[in-house]
């Protein structure tokens, strides 16, 4: 025990050393480990590593995805190095700060009842057939949140289906499994499409925000740093 806290030390400060010589020298290749959260994984970062890897070819982007709560578990144990995640968390080690606003609908198939609404009273959705998120999922606990704000409980939905993915719940939707409650971002494509339409539920506010984590004992890689200012500039004025 005592070897292993010296040679935690020393690989930190090697670590730290390299960071800085690459900092001080400029150099701008190397590999980056991110983690994002479903939709920032699965439907934002491909298109900023893809912008950014324009810019600087000699770096190699690896990511990871998983829910928020697997990312932050991720970036709390040192790999990867920031994550962007779709809810807060209140572990005291984790530096989070907003970096994209985002909205949430009610998402049902063109031919359903409620196809042609609006808006939707949120009563009403509690008597449908309702698919959710995982647990560990930003998403839900955005849901979750949104409806405890108004008096009304999550534990009164009428859950048919918990899936592990976002791509899995459109996939349910379209299915005809159930309806549920997603980023618009997520359904871009079907909503542009037409066969998916995006409803409000009046009174509930679901809109929400992804958030950039850093672990606040380490400090990034320089090339870390500069896919993250590259981030904050992209989305600077979203």
């Amino acid at each position: 025990k005592l070897l292993y806290n010296h040679a935690c030390l020393l690989l930190d400060m090697k670590k730290h050393a390299c960071n800085e010589m690459q900092n001080f020298l400029g150099i701008k290749k190397g590999e980056i480990h991110i983690g994002g959260s479903t939709i920032p994984g699965g439907y934002i970062l491909p298109k900023c590593i893809g912008a950014f890897t324009t810019v600087y070819p000699e770096v190699t982007i690896s990511l990871i995805i998983g829910d928020t709560d697997q990312i932050i578990q991720d970036v709390l144990s040192g790999s990867p190095e920031f994550g962007i995640v779709g809810a807060e968390t209140s572990n005291k080690n984790i530096y989070q700060e907003k970096l994209i606003e985002d909205e949430m609908r009610l998402i049902v198939t063109s031919d359903h009842k409620w196809a042609n609404e609006k808006h939707i009273s949120p009563d009403l959705i509690f008597k449908e057939p309702f698919i959710v998120r995982e647990r560990g999922s930003g998403t839900l606990k955005s849901i979750k949140l949104s409806l405890k704000e108004k008096g009304y409980s999550s534990e009164n939905l009428n859950i048919i289906a918990e899936l592990g993915s976002t791509e899995a719940v459109i996939q349910g939707i379209k299915s005809k499994v159930g309806i549920s409650i997603l980023s618009t971002i997520a359904v871009a494509e079907e909503l542009k499409a037409g066969t998916l339409k995006a409803l409000t539920i009046k009174k509930l506010n679901l809109k929400r925000s992804f958030y950039l984590i850093t672990h606040k004992q380490r400090s990034p890689s320089p090339l870390c740093n500069a896919f993250i200012n590259f981030l904050k500039k992209e989305f600077a004025n979203v």
